[in-house]
Formats: structure tokens, C-alpha cells, sequence
């Protein structure tokens, strides 16, 4: 399933129920949230820093309802996830909260941690013609249990001054993989790598569900596109065009890896919207480089790449929550009311209604100028149509992230070759699913 992104779904959605003109407050399509009666205070757990977004989004439902909102931070690696799914187990307060992928998403529904969400849904005109007229939002056998608030192309981030220096003009829609290698050694120096990683062209070439044969009842690590993405990553970093991927591991890089970029250390780095806001933080990552951006490359010779971006930012209610419609309520205000405050957060509104102009004034801040090359990031992002990717498929995902990610760990810093890869992941995986079957 995928979502096509651009300067008209942004606005407008694709197909959902008639929206009409641009809107600069998508909150004009529900109108104000009913007022609750009764001293109520939720309790919502999110991967955002408070301060940039979801703070002023609770004050605001707050306002607006007189529901109180106790905002709790977690990171959004893997130590913070175990931190959430303790607490959800735990008996933790937690009224409502995100989650950012979907191997994860379908591990805490099929735990019971959530709540069934389809009867709102289905009592919403505004809300069932955007569910069923979006592809790629995740459902869970046929129900509804979490909505995306955010659309996350992947894009390529670059040091605009690097790129000046050697004298190569921003690529364009349509430069390929091998465009975006050469690039990246041109660009390398003593001190600077030219890339972070390779494009993921397994995700590129095969888009969702990949992970699994048809039926789901193997894994697909034999297709050969999973080990020819994996050469082409270690490659670079035997070549040295690439970032150490020891160091990765050492410095915890996995989830976040603005550092390096921020630092110099590369050029070249594929990413979503939502690391805008490390580069916008000029006090905890001063630099003196513009950025500028380029659209994902695409393996040549592939027709319809996908985007291996997606929609996600998934908003969950939990299942043994005292307020489930003040859940409703708030997960309904974070589509639409929440939208212009989470931009400063990198968040682009999955929900339609907000206008581009506000969604690259509020993504790139008011230094924008300063800081980017605003007509690129609109041309890379904005503007084109992406298929992005959302994966449906969920038997022992959350068991084949950890297994895949350690085994190309082990495969990136040269413990174990290809070929070990290769039947270590197709075994351990075919495992995972079978057991999850039982």
C-alpha cells in the first residue's frame, strides 16, 4: 500500500471527502471538538521533545475543551520504546500515544494495549472519508486502532557549501543511485565522508510488505535485492565515501544521525522533514552551511521506484483508558488543530487541509532564508509525487526488525559476509513467522 505525495494531496488529500479550497487551519473541516464534561486530564506519551510542538498542541485542546493533557516524553530508539512498552504493560497512567513504525504498531495492538478506534471513526464522516480514501493507513484485522498525523518523504539532505566548493549543481528528479555514489566521492575529503549510507534500493525496488513471500508465511531475504542494497552500502564504506557503520553503533546513530551531518563529517544524508528541526536548533548544533535538498535517487533501471518514506506518526489511544472519548477527542484535535504547531517539529500533516505555503513556512522556521535553500526543499519534497511506503504485514515483525538490524550490523562492520547474511536472515526470520503463527 502507498500514499502519492504532493502539492495537491497536501491540500486537498487523495480523494477524501471534498475539503475545498486550500485551508491555512485544517480544523476548519470538524470545527471546534465538543466540550466534555468532567475534570479530566489524559495522559500522552510521544517521541516529539514537548517544546517543539506537542507542548503548545495540549495547551491548545486544553483551551479548547478544558480537558488537561500530561505530556511525556520518550526517545524514539530502542531504548525508549522498551521504556513505553513497560509502561503500557506496567500500569503506567497512559491515556493515549505515538508510535513510529509499523512492525511496533502491530506488536502493541496485538497485545491489547490499544484502543479500537473504528466506531469514532465511523461516526466521523470527515474522519471515514479520509481513512478510506488514504492508502497505506494501518488497520488491524479490518479495524481502525491508530491514525498517522505525519506524511515522511525521504529526501537527501546536503551541505550546500561542499557542493558549491566542488562545483556540482543540486540534482534533480530522477538522478539515480550510481549519480548519487559518484556524487558522494566527489564530495569526500580527508575530513569529510560524502555520504551517510547508500539509498535503501531493496525498500526502492520491491516498496511494502517486502520483508515477506506471498501469503506471509516466509520471509523474502533471499530476493536478491536485499543483499545487492547491502553491498552497495558496505562498498562505500570499504571505499570510504560512507560513514563508518562501527561508528554508528558506537556513537548510537541509528535513530538520530544529524550529528554527523551537522558536523561536517558528511555531505550527503537521506532523511525525512523531521530532522529539520536539529538543524534549526543553531545553539546545541551552531554550523555556518546552508542546506539544500535533492528528491531520493532511484536504482536505475527501475520503473516506479518507491519512496522509502512513508505516512506515520501513528496516534494511539490505549485500550484501558478511563476517557476513551476525550481520547477521541484529542487524537481528532491532533489531525487538525495540532498541524501548524507540530510543522516547527519537521511534521508534515498526513491529515489534508494545510496549506503548502504554511506547511514550508512553518517546517523551515523563521531563519529559513538563512538556514536552506527553501525553493529546493520545495522542489524535493513538495513538489513531487512519491509512493510512499506503509507495510500491512505484521506476523513476528517486530522480532524480524531485531534480527535483520543485528545481522546487518554484524555485515557492516565485516563480521560475517553476504551469503551468512543471507541465510541467517531468511532462517531466523522463516522462525519468527512460524512462531507467531502458533
Amino acid at each position: 500500500m502507498f500514499r502519492k505525495i504532493n502539492r495537491r494531496t497536501l491540500i486537498q488529500g487523495t480523494g477524501a471527502a471534498a475539503v475545498g479550497a486550500a485551508l491555512v487551519k485544517p480544523s476548519s473541516v470538524f470545527g471546534a471538538p465538543a466540550v466534555i464534561q468532567g475534570d479530566i486530564t489524559l495522559e500522552v506519551w510521544g517521541g516529539v521533545p514537548a517544546e517543539n510542538g506537542p507542548q503548545e498542541v495540549c495547551d491548545a485542546f486544553t483551551a479548547a475543551t478544558g480537558i488537561k493533557v500530561n505530556y511525556t516524553r520518550y526517545v524514539n530508539d530502542d531504548t525508549g520504546n522498551t521504556q513505553l512498552d513497560t509502561a503500557l504493560q506496567g500500569g503506567t497512567p497512559i491515556d493515549a500515544f505515538f508510535t513510529y513504525s509499523v512492525p511496533r504498531l502491530g506488536q502493541r495492538i496485538g497485545a491489547g494495549a490499544t484502543l479500537d478506534l473504528t466506531s469514532y471513526v465511523e461516526a466521523d464522516a470527515d474522519v471515514k472519508a479520509w481513512v478510506d480514501n488514504t492508502s497505506g493507513i494501518f488497520k488491524y484485522e479490518d479495524k481502525v486502532y491508530s491514525l498517522p498525523t505525519t506524511i515522511e518523504p525521504a529526501f537527501v539532505y546536503i551541505n550546500k557549501n561542499m557542493l558549491d566548493a566542488a562545483g556540482v549543481a543540486v540534482p534533480e528528479a530522477g538522478w539515480t543511485v550510481d549519480d548519487f555514489v559518484a556524487l558522494a566521492e566527489q564530495l569526500t575529503t580527508d575530513t569529510t565522508f560524502g555520504m551517510y549510507e547508500t539509498p535503501d534500493t531493496a525498500a526502492q525496488k520491491l516498496g511494502p510488505d517486502r520483508n515477506y513471500k506471498e501469503g506471509a508465511t516466509e520471509s523474502n531475504f533471499d530476493d536478491p535485492a536485499f543483499a545487492e542494497s547491502l553491498e552497495l552500502h558496505k562498498a562505500q564504506i570499504d571505499a570510504g565515501t560512507a560513514f563508518p557503520w562501527s561508528d554508528v553503533l558506537a556513537q548510537n546513530l541509528r535513530a538520530y544521525a544529524q550529528t554527523p551531518f551537522l558536523t561536517e563529517q558528511d555531505a550527503l544524508w537521506i532523511n525525512s522533514s523531521y530532522s529539520l528541526r536539529f538543524i534549526g536548533d543553531k545553539e546545541q548544533y551552531p554550523h555556518d552551511f546552508v542546506t539544500t535538498f535533492a528528491p531520493q535517487p532511484v536504482p536505475a533501471g527501475v520503473e516506479s521506484p518507491y519512496n522509502t518514506g512513508g505516512i506515520n506518526n501513528w496516534l494511539l489511544g490505549k485500550s484501558d483508558t478511563a476517557n476513551p472519548d476525550a481520547v477521541w477527542q484529542f487524537i481528532k484535535f491532533f489531525l487538525t488543530e495540532g498541524a501548524v504547531p507540530m510543522l516547527r517539529a519537521g511534521k508534515i500533516p498526513a491529515y489534508p487541509g494545510t496549506d503548502s505555503a504554511v506547511i514550508v513556512e512553518g517546517i523551515l522556521g523563521p531563519d529559513r532564508e538563512e538556514l536552506y535553500d527553501v525553493a529546493a526543499y520545495e522542489s524535493a519534497v513538495i513538489q513531487p509525487e512519491a509512493k510512499l511506503i506503509t507495510d500491512t504485514i505484521t506476523k513476528g515483525a517486530a522480532e524480524i526488525t531485531q534480527i535483520i538490524q543485528g545481522l546487518t550490523d554484524r555485515y557492516l562492520i565485516g563480521e560475517i559476509d553476504i551469503d551468512e547474511w543471507v541465510t541467517e536472515a531468511k532462517t531466523q526470520s522463516d522462525a519468527a513467522i512460524a512462531a507467531a503463527g502458533e
